[in-house]
This record gives C-alpha cells, sequence and structure tokens, in this order.
C-alpha cells in the first residue's frame, strides 16, 4: 500500500494539488512502518465487447476510485473549484462511505441520462425499472455482462460528477437536466429509513446531497441509467 500511495502522492503533486499529496506521503510512511506496502486490487472493469458497445452506444464510461464525499470535497477545494452546496447530516454512514470500486458507464445525453417513467415513484418499482431496463439494453447491445443500479452510495453519483465536469466542463444534475435528483440507497439515519439523493447541481456552487424516506418517491427523483459490469 505504501508505494501506491507515494505514487497516487506524486501524481497529485504534479497536477497542482499539494495538500492531497502531502495526505497520502504521510498515509504511505504510516503503511509502511507498519509493514503494508501492497494495494489490493479489485477495480471491476468491463469486458472489451461490452465497452466497444457502450461508447458505441453514446455512453461514456469513467473509473470510479472508492473514493468518499469527503475526499471529493478536499480535492475539488484543491482544484479551486466548487463541491458541494448542502450535504445532509448523515455522519460517517454518509460522507464516509467510498464510492463504488468500479467502472461505471453513463449517457451523458440528457434524454438518455435518467430511465424513463422512474420520477414519483417508489424504490421497489424504480428497482423493476432499472432491472427492466438492464434487459433492455443487454439485448439491444448484445452484451450480457453488463448490469443498471441504483448505486448503494451517494459517492458513487457525486463522484461520476466531478470527473464528468472534469472532462467535459458539464454539471451531470445541472440545468441540462432539469436540477432533478438521482436516488441512491445510502441511509443517512441509524435506522435505515432515510436515504441520500445526489442533484441539483449549480455551477457557482456545487451539489446538493439530501434525504429523503428511503422506499418513496418523489416527482424531483429519478433513477440513473448506470451501467455497471455484471457480477
Amino acid at each position: 500500500m505504501a508505494t501506491n500511495l507515494e505514487i497516487l502522492a506524486k501524481e497529485y503533486s504534479r497536477s497542482g494539488q499539494p495538500g492531497i499529496a502531502d495526505s497520502l506521503m504521510g498515509l504511505a510512511q504510516i503503511s509502511r512502518q507498519l509493514g503494508i506496502e501492497a494495494f489490493p486490487t479489485g477495480l471491476k472493469t468491463f469486458s472489451d465487447g461490452a465497452r466497444q458497445a457502450l461508447i458505441k452506444d453514446g455512453a461514456v464510461i469513467y473509473p470510479l476510485r472508492g473514493s468518499t464525499i469527503e475526499t471529493q470535497r478536499e480535492m475539488q477545494r484543491e482544484k479551486g473549484k466548487p463541491s458541494f452546496y448542502y450535504v445532509v447530516n448523515g455522519d460517517e454512514r454518509l460522507v464516509g462511505r467510498p464510492s463504488r470500486l468500479s467502472e461505471v458507464a453513463i449517457y451523458p445525453d440528457p434524454k438518455k441520462f435518467f430511465i424513463p417513467n422512474t420520477g414519483g415513484k417508489d424504490l421497489e418499482t424504480q428497482e423493476a425499472l432499472a432491472a427492466e431496463d438492464a434487459n433492455k439494453l443487454r439485448k439491444r447491445l448484445k452484451q450480457n455482462g453488463m448490469d443498471v443500479v441504483i448505486p448503494e452510495q451517494a459517492a458513487t453519483l457525486t463522484e461520476l460528477t466531478f470527473k464528468h465536469l472534469d472532462e467535459t466542463g458539464v454539471w451531470l444534475f445541472g440545468e441540462n437536466y432539469d436540477y432533478l435528483f438521482g436516488r441512491t440507497k445510502n441511509p443517512t439515519n441509524e435506522s435505515g429509513s432515510l436515504a441520500a439523493y445526489v442533484g441539483f447541481a449549480n455551477p457557482d456552487i456545487g451539489l446538493r446531497v439530501v434525504d429523503w424516506d428511503r422506499g418513496d418517491g418523489d416527482g424531483s427523483i429519478r433513477v440513473v441509467r448506470l451501467v455497471v459490469p455484471k457480477d
């Protein structure tokens, strides 16, 4: 792990983010003192066939690295860019929960970004619509190694938003997306009765992460067409 952290630190230093670089070097020193040299690998990736089919179909693919809302906020600050206008108080179960460690694909076209007819639906109905959307996608692209999911982690949608912003300068969940929210299943309270939703991106001040009854629907809460490698 120490070696990997040192490599990351150098990358952040080269990209003009000394604060993150120094933090990573400190973690590297601690890891080396503990004798932990190797970083576990486990990034799930699409097959070559699935990747080519998705890109040809208009999707873009990003690798998500297991970052948290806390680290994303710091990374945006180091870049001099906005991150979060508001994050509901969900303690570590929200801000400390890492994103997926996986490649993910989205359709940035606002007409394809959300799964149709998911607004105002409860969680059970939205999950059924996501499964139906996945089946249609697999059949249309003739690729079985992909799925469409509602993320367990709010950090998955927020990391994805910042990666897309870096690549294109466009805010997902912003004006082009009618300032809508994407559902996640990330609990924000101890009982799990409330879950986080990500959206309403403002270019000047950033994203909002709010919560709502976990199972209920709302007209502003949609399901992002989030394509992932199938387990």
